[in-house]
């Protein structure tokens, strides 16, 4: 069955899960879409930056240093 949507973002990554939170939080019908599976195989967002690229390095090498990560390079 076809679903509406006010906002759809491609990719569950740092900018597009928040971006998709975003848009729930102000009453928009938002779906986000990512093709991520977590290492049991299920559907996750995030995607490689979140899970084991950039954010967790960045983490595991900066303790105590809280910065945001909008990209990855």
């Amino acid at each position: 069955m076809p679903q509406s949507f006010d906002v759809v973002v491609i990719g569950g990554g740092p900018g597009g899960y928040v971006a998709a939170i975003r848009a729930a939080q102000l009453g928009l019908k938002t779906a986000c879409i990512d093709d991520w599976k977590s290492t049991d195989g299920k559907p996750a967002l995030g995607g490689t930056c979140t899970n084991i690229g950039c954010s967790p390095l960045r983490t595991s090498s900066r303790p105590g240093m809280a910065s945001p990560i909008t990209a990855c390079a």
